[in-house]
């Protein structure tokens, strides 16, 4: 099961052409922020340190990206 390889620029020229490019880069400066503050905030939950197979590291741009193209293609 091959998954199509997302594509940063192409979904961050999707949102500009959507949104215009200042807000677009706002939006996921905003999203890419939550992003990380909630890795951060689930890191420190009690217990996340026991889970079976670790910690597995995320692309926390990709996932904004991913989150605010979704918004966009809600308009």
């Amino acid at each position: 099961m091959s998954q199509k390889e997302f594509n940063k620029r192409e979904a961050m020229l999707e949102i500009v052409a959507k949104v215009g490019k200042e807000r677009a880069i706002d939006l996921v400066i905003q999203s890419y922020n939550t992003e990380l503050l909630t890795t951060l905030l689930n890191r420190l939950e009690e217990g996340k340190g026991t889970q079976i197979g670790g910690y597995k590291r995320r692309d926390q741009l990709e996932d904004a990206l991913k989150r605010v193209r979704e918004v966009c293609d809600l308009t």
